[in-house]
């Protein structure tokens, strides 16, 4: 017996649905995958690099955050996955909006930050900092951010604080 990867058997189950003409239902509770949160505190934001199946550190940046629990709204998982990564309560959560990488939805939220990071769980984030708009730009132009959305949604964010 060969087992299939999880998006094969589904690809498998929904081929058969085609056929059959029978529902195949699935687990998904959200059009998001996974929901993010830019952290902004005076002229910086806070990035992670998360781990990996190898547990190396490439460099590659990215929005804290994380995969939605079924059940669980956006806007909770974005709390929940701030909690647990970085030990941390936010604020009032700004909706930033939708991206799209790897075939996916991402929700992103944005708070002002006037908090502090907690305990960093390091089974989940390999490095933390805080970085000027002008350094994201920089890891944007050296392909250093992981899904290549996060420049796009903290300038959608500074937009909607009023900032240009």
């Amino acid at each position: 017996m060969t087992l299939m990867a999880l998006p094969e058997c589904l690809n498998a189950l929904q081929g058969f649905a085609l056929l059959t003409g029978k529902h195949i239902v699935t687990m998904t509770n959200s059009k998001y995958r996974t929901s993010r949160c830019i952290l902004k505190s005076r002229n910086e934001f806070l990035l992670v690099v998360h781990n990996n199946v190898q547990g190396i550190n490439r460099g590659i940046w990215g929005l804290p955050g994380g995969r939605i629990d079924w059940g669980e709204k956006p806007i909770q998982a974005a709390r929940r996955e701030i909690y647990e990564e970085l030990d941390t309560d936010l604020d009032e959560l700004h909706d930033v909006g939708a991206w799209s990488y790897k075939g996916y939805q991402h929700k992103i939220y944005g708070t002002v930050f006037n908090g502090r990071i907690g305990r960093v769980d390091y089974s989940e984030i390999l490095e933390v900092d805080w970085f000027t708009i002008e350094d994201i730009r920089d890891l944007a132009a050296r392909d250093k951010l992981h899904a290549g959305f996060e420049l796009a949604s903290i300038e959608q964010f500074l937009t909607l604080l009023g900032h240009k």
